[in-house]
């Protein structure tokens, strides 16, 4: 018979590829678990998700009004280089999630005093149970039935002043309260044990804290709120962390319009910081711009102040000079000046050429004697009407009369009366001419006072014009300044009044009405699948982490060679014991089931039964396989070739151990018959025992020898079938030198005791190219056909040794043999 027939020529390997089919029958064996785990799953989720404090997210759009420093060309050059442009969008992002700014904002919101609730997370109306399921802690915001105030005593410095208060407390009738617990910056801070009244004041050693109703009165008899104060640039912090602010557009180089978002437990409360946020960075924007306007005013006023004072004292000093002067236009009133002067020296000169008429007038007067009657020029010039008048009359009269004496004597009557007239008017014309020069004199005196006055002024205009320049110049200097600074006044009021938002709200604050957090949905479907899962990866982690066989398919996957029988657990408390003719329990069954394999086995006549290591039940398959071809009327013998550790005894125990009628004794030749090693079972059936002996010293010696061939020919000779039960395959020699005379290897392996990684050298010891295993076949043994409870561990020993010579050898796999250090096993 050749080696090995039903070896596969291709190498086992390990199966880690997971098969769908597998998988299906897996969930299908456990689909109660996974029932059961996903139900429990889904439980656990709700409580969770009822348990935790939902979070939701809040936005707001807004546009930046001004550009944002950047052009076209340094964005094409940013394209061109990959060098980042500097934007003013980024500036006005990072002013947004200022701690500083929010920290306003948290002042003028109340936000660093916040008030929570200890709640039931699921039926929370129900007060049955309060006491013990309230953990829930649910915020107010806005509809707090309790105030609290913290006034720093200002004597302390502000070292020792808090930075978060912590109170929590019970709430008595809604009258009282009882602190529970108090914090101060972290640290517990007993307070009085008393009752306190809301109102009362807590008096502390750097504060005093006040707890007080408010108008909402929602308190509940019995439970327990909670009180936190921080500082706001603490409050800003932790709000600050929960805040975004990104760039919305295809590129940040190209957008001024900005998202601003906020994840907070009340939707309220976060659509009211982002709100005011925005109106606090507007205000903050216009404050900042202005201030340089501001400034400019004020240096404007300062300048107009100092000025207009300037500018008062100047024109004070132009008016005072005008007043003092009589001066009210220089110019025009040097035109008058100089055209009275004139007219006043024409009037002089009018009088003085009239006294001149007058006295030549006088002169010719006083020439003429009496008598003489001469015409006096009437024409040169007389102003006087009434002298004119006058010569004009004595003219006449002359004419007259020199018509008269031309044609009468002097003497005529009418020349005489003539000459009474003439000598009248003479006389009337000398009084009219001596009263016209005194008129004449005192008006020639009068304009000559009134020329030198004007000649008096017209030769102090250049002073005055000079004095009066002066005093107009630094007027005209400092009053286009005055009116200067006035413009820019009204200017920078105007440009004051007129500034814009530096954000313009497109959005104000919006968001869903579903939470972010926990999402609930996802909550349930992760629940759901690890539900499902869990019972499947419980089964496949088991699997991937178990050590030792389990299954058939755990031996079929590592090993190549035919799983021949599976043989259940034995529940016999004596592991040793020979199952009973006739059973009809899976045990029996199951060597019914591997006798008939056997027997379908061409050829196969000499059976060697082996394991890798002691208690593994090789000595209980061999003995009660034997019983089992036995029973069907074959004759059978048993051959005890595990010299180290004989068994057999222990099966068949109504078999003699006679030390001198054994194997040791034939191999070392103190007996020559084969007769003489040969017992009856005891069992009834054709079935005989050959006991190993006594335990020799060199059993791998004694094996070696040749007489070992002859035996087992001369067995096979007599018997049907020879069974021989040798010792462990592979921490010791004996077996392969068996297997070259058997014709078919029984290899025990047995379930929850076998680890899986000797089956690796097991598969290695049978496709050893220099002695393999002759016809090797596979027996489970052990497997617990009734539970799926299996047992798990490490580092298990077993010990074989000779007895009382104290010989012993050393495995490397963790196996020893020695009396020494190992204790004996029983194989079941």
């Amino acid at each position: 018979m050749d080696n090995n027939t039903n070896m596969p020529q291709t190498p086992v390997s390990q199966q880690d590829d997971l098969n769908i089919k597998d998988i299906i029958d897996c969930c299908w064996r456990v689909r109660w678990w996974m029932a059961g785990a996903a139900i429990l799953s889904l439980i656990l989720a709700f409580c969770y998700v009822r348990s935790q404090t939902p979070t939701y997210q809040r936005s707001t759009w807004i546009m930046l009004n001004k550009p944002d420093g950047t052009n076209a060309d340094l964005s094409l050059l940013a394209e061109f280089t990959g060098k980042t442009v500097t934007k003013k969008i980024d500036n006005e992002i990072f002013i947004l999630k200022s701690p500083t700014l929010l920290s306003k904002v948290v002042t003028d919101l109340g936000l660093n005093t916040r008030y929570y609730h200890y709640a039931m997370p699921i039926a929370d109306r129900l007060r049955v149970g309060r006491f013990l399921m309230a953990t829930k802690l649910v915020e107010y915001y806005m509809n707090n039935p309790v105030e609290m105030s913290v006034e720093q005593n200002g004597l302390y410095p502000d070292a020792m002043h808090p930075t978060s208060i912590y109170v929590k407390f019970k709430n008595i009738d809604g009258e009282k309260f009882v602190i529970r617990k108090f914090l101060v910056n972290g640290q517990s801070f007993k307070a009085a044990a008393k009752t306190y009244s809301y109102g009362e004041s807590i008096i502390m050693d750097a504060f005093n804290l006040v707890i007080s109703k408010t108008a909402i009165d929602d308190l509940i008899d019995g439970d327990s709120y909670v009180c936190t104060w921080n500082t706001p640039m603490a409050t800003a912090n932790a709000f600050e962390s929960k805040l975004t602010a990104t760039a919305n557009g295809k590129g940040a180089a190209q957008t001024d319009v900005v998202t601003l978002s906020i994840v907070d437990a009340l939707p309220r409360r976060a659509e009211d910081i982002l709100n005011a946020l925005v109106l606090k960075t507007n205000a903050e924007s216009r404050e900042y711009k202005g201030l340089s306007m501001q400034s400019t005013m004020d240096f404007i006023d300062q300048r107009l102040a100092a000025i207009s004072s300037d500018l008062g004292a100047a024109e004070q000093n132009y008016k005072n000079y005008q007043a003092n002067r009589v001066v009210v236009n220089l110019e025009s009133q040097s035109q008058l000046e100089l055209t009275s002067d004139m007219q006043y020296k024409t009037q002089l000169t009018e009088v003085r050429m009239q006294i001149q008429i007058l006295n030549m007038v006088s002169g010719i007067m006083k020439e003429s004697g009496p008598g003489d009657y001469r015409v006096i020029p009437a024409n040169i010039g007389i102003s006087d009407t009434g002298l004119h008048t006058i010569i004009a009359n004595y003219n006449s009269l002359v004419a007259e009369r020199n018509m008269m004496v031309a044609n009468s004597s002097e003497t005529n009557p009418r020349v005489l009366s003539m000459n009474s007239q003439l000598d009248d008017a003479k006389q009337s014309i000398n009084m009219a001419i001596a009263s016209l020069q005194k008129v004449y004199a005192l008006r020639e005196k009068e304009l000559g006072t009134i020329v030198g006055a004007s000649q008096k002024k017209m030769a102090d205009i250049p002073q005055q014009q000079y004095e009066l320049q002066q005093l107009s110049r630094k007027v005209d200097i400092i009053e286009p300044l005055y009116l200067l600074l006035q413009q820019k006044r009204e200017e920078a009021q105007i440009a004051l009044c007129s500034q814009t938002d530096n954000f313009r709200v497109i959005e104000p604050a919006f968001g869903p009405k579903l939470p972010v957090s926990p999402n609930s949905k996802m909550i349930y479907l992760l629940a759901l699948i690890i539900g499902l899962a869990l019972p499947v990866l419980t089964v496949w982690a088991r699997n991937f982490f178990k050590h030792k066989v389990e299954t058939k398919k755990d031996v079929e996957d590592r090993v190549n060679a035919s799983v021949l029988a599976v043989l259940p657990k034995n529940s016999v408390e004596d592991g040793y014991a020979l199952l009973a003719a006739g059973a009809r329990d899976t045990s029996s069954e199951a060597f019914r089931m591997l006798r008939s394999n056997i027997q379908y086995l061409p050829g196969v006549r000499v059976i060697q039964v082996t394991s890798s290591s002691p208690g593994e039940g090789k000595s209980y398959v061999a003995g009660n396989l034997a019983a089992s071809i036995a029973h069907t009327g074959k004759k059978v013998v048993i051959v005890g070739m595990d010299i180290r550790k004989p068994t057999l005894h222990k099966i068949f125990t109504k078999v003699q151990q006679k030390p001198a009628a054994s194997i040791v004794a034939y191999l070392i030749g103190k007996i020559t018959s084969v007769d003489d090693m040969i017992q009856p079972s005891g069992t009834g059936f054709n079935l005989d025992v050959i006991v190993a002996g006594a335990v020799p010293p060199n059993p791998s010696e004694l094996l070696s020898q040749g007489t070992l061939e002859s035996l087992i020919n001369e067995l096979r000779s007599r018997y049907d079938y020879v069974i021989i039960d040798s010792a462990p395959y592979l921490p010791v020699t004996d077996s392969a030198l068996i297997n070259p005379y058997v014709d078919a290897t029984l290899y025990v392996v047995r379930a929850d005791y076998t680890e899986l990684k000797m089956l690796e050298e097991v598969n290695v010891a049978f496709t050893n190219p220099n002695q393999p295993v002759k016809n090797p076949y596979i027996v489970l043994n052990g497997l617990d056909l009734e539970s799926n409870k299996y047992k798990y561990g490490y580092g298990v020993g077993y010990g074989y040794g000779y007895g009382k010579n104290g010989y012993g050898y050393g495995y490397g796999y963790g196996y020893g043999y020695g009396e020494d250090a190992l204790k004996e096993d029983s194989e079941k």
